[in-house]
């Protein structure tokens, strides 16, 4: 009687343990849900750019400066190229506002004369009925692009106290990682009751992924945008660093990608009746850019990541809508870790699988 009441204590004793240890565990993930993002790209930098800061270390002997000195490198290779990028971003959506509003003649006749190309045509009735209205809805286009502007840089300015404090944690977290990410994730790895093996599966899941997805987004996104960006200045699309850019956010996406943004882009040239113009994109598009996506993507992403195109692709897109931006690389993460752990399932239970 007695040995059942201590087995009974003992059992009910785990279960509070437990369920404390679980309840404690969830209000400490709430206090740094705010901290999420930051805590994630400096986990993320911190595995990149790990092999910079062992040299480093190898050669000062003191973790603290070269974990700093890791930080401030991080900045340099990082940040400022993108600061830069920013500003000369914001000029040319400038100057494609002013085109698109006041200084956009070349634009508005274009047009007129599309409508009286296709005037003529079984669209005839329809484009009389548009053209009659075309100041109104001239006018209302470049309100409601006025307001999206007017709303989006107040809504910068607004967040920006706040943006630069989440990028301060983010630095903060990254020198921590640099400088104690082994022991951290040593610590993790004791207190896991995978085992060392399963453990550094799970880890090097998340490093392979990381980086190749990181890896592919920059080389492909990186060279689609130049490619992009030079053609549309050379056929003379208004905009071109701004189109760039767009072409080089789209190409996080696999397969689809680019093809959003110069498809578009060049039948709209060919309607407006630039045609060597639009040809030109057309067959740069179809021939170059989404070639270099094809050749590229597959060795820097499948090999690393070991996922099929396909799963990289709802992956990608299920983590946009999901995360946000950084939802490209959460996604293949997710991915990656479940099959990870399909791994590990049919590596310990192989025996009873190949009984069945």
């Amino acid at each position: 009687m007695n040995h059942t009441a201590k087995f009974g204590f003992q059992h009910l004793r785990t279960i509070f343990f437990f369920g404390l240890l679980i309840l404690l565990g969830i209000a400490l993930l709430y206090l740094f849900r705010p901290f999420f993002y930051p805590i994630l790209w400096a986990a993320i930098i911190a595995i990149i750019f790990q092999p910079l800061y062992e040299r480093m270390n190898a050669y000062i002997k003191i973790p603290s400066i070269s974990a700093l000195l890791g930080v401030l490198l991080v900045i340099i290779m990082i940040f400022l190229p993108l600061v830069v990028l920013s500003i000369l971003l914001v000029q040319q959506s400038v100057s494609l506002y002013n085109v698109l509003t006041g200084g956009g003649g070349g634009i508005v006749s274009n047009v007129q004369g599309l409508a009286a190309w296709l005037a003529d045509t079984s669209f005839g009735p329809y484009i009389e009925a548009i053209r009659g209205r075309w100041t109104e809805y001239a006018a209302s286009v470049v309100k409601a692009f006025s307001l999206f502007l007017f709303e989006n840089i107040k809504q910068a300015t607004q967040n920006s106290v706040r943006f630069l404090f989440l990028f301060f944690i983010m630095l903060f977290t990254l020198y921590h990682f640099f400088k104690d990410g082994k022991k951290i994730l040593a610590r993790l790895m004791h207190l896991s009751p995978l085992g060392d093996t399963y453990e550094r599966m799970l880890y090097e899941k998340f490093r392979s992924t990381s980086v190749a997805t990181l890896k592919s987004t920059f080389i492909i996104g990186g060279v689609q945008g130049i490619i992009g960006g030079l053609l549309f200045w050379i056929t003379g699309v208004p905009g071109a660093l701004v189109w760039g850019v767009v072409m080089m956010a789209f190409s996080i996406l696999p397969a689809l990608g680019s093809f959003i943004v110069w498809l578009p882009a060049g039948l709209v040239m060919l309607a407006l009746g630039n045609i060597w113009q639009g040809i030109t994109i057309l067959l740069v598009g179809t021939f170059i850019i989404a070639t270099v996506d094809n050749l590229i993507r597959p060795p820097l992403l499948g090999k690393d990541t070991e996922l099929h195109p396909l799963i990289v692709l709802f992956s990608t897109l299920g983590g946009i809508f999901l995360f946000g931006v950084s939802g490209f690389i959460i996604g293949p993460i997710i991915a990656a870790f479940f099959f990870a752990i399909i791994s590990i399932y049919d590596h310990y239970y192989q025996n009873e699988l190949s009984k069945s």
